[in-house]
């Protein structure tokens, strides 16, 4: 990239060919207010003219060479989404399958459709997950490993999580759980509120004698 631009951008400059060189000055004359005055008048207008053409010149190839680096970067960017698309979508079985077994020991109720329905939930969750990474790192807007690996950095901790709540036969989708846990939670509450009371009405009592 860096002897293209040296080609086909400072070749057009004429100053270049005097950077880092062992060019003398000469003779220094009396300064100039502006630039204006080293010009005689008929050759003023000849001179803007040509340093007009020569920036749109400049940044025309400018344009271009940054315009043919962006598709070279986005050819690239394909290449490696084509990559880790390989090993990603590999071990999103292995992910998927960490999640679906689990779910058949902790569902024991249902038959068949209560852990058909999460699959299909869960499923879901990695089919968004990776359409959306895997357009974010084509539009550059995030990483072309994170884009490819959103769904399994999402789902890997479910499975983990249902994988060890099935080792402890945790009962996590079953109804009578979370009945017991909002009684417990509603006694729990009640008490508080009892209590609280009852502090209250003794404070008062004593404040009364």
């Amino acid at each position: 990239m860096g002897a293209r631009v040296n080609r086909d951008v400072l070749s057009q400059l004429a100053f270049v060919r005097y950077m880092d060189s062992n060019w003398v000055v000469g003779k220094q004359k009396a300064p100039a207010k502006n630039f204006d005055a080293f010009l005689p008048d008929s050759l003023r207008t000849l001179v803007r003219t040509q340093a007009l053409n020569k920036l749109n010149n400049l940044r025309i190839t400018t344009d271009v060479v940054l315009n043919d680096q962006k598709a070279q970067q986005k050819v690239l960017r394909q290449h490696q989404i084509e990559w880790h698309r390989k090993i990603s979508l590999s071990l999103a079985c292995l992910v998927l399958f960490l999640i679906g077994a689990p779910l058949g020991s902790i569902i024991r109720k249902g038959g068949i459709g209560s852990p058909l329905v999460f699959a299909i939930i869960f499923f879901m969750v990695f089919y968004f997950t990776n359409s959306t990474g895997e357009k974010m790192a084509k539009e550059g807007s995030i990483g072309v490993f994170s884009g490819m690996w959103l769904s399994t950095f999402v789902l890997l901790p479910i499975g983990l999580f249902l994988i060890y709540n099935a080792l402890r036969d945790s009962q996590l989708f079953s109804k009578e759980f979370y009945y017991r846990f909002w009684r417990k939670l509603k006694l729990a509450y009640n008490k508080t509120g009892r209590d609280n009371a009852e502090s209250l009405l003794s404070d008062r009592n004593g404040n009364s004698e």
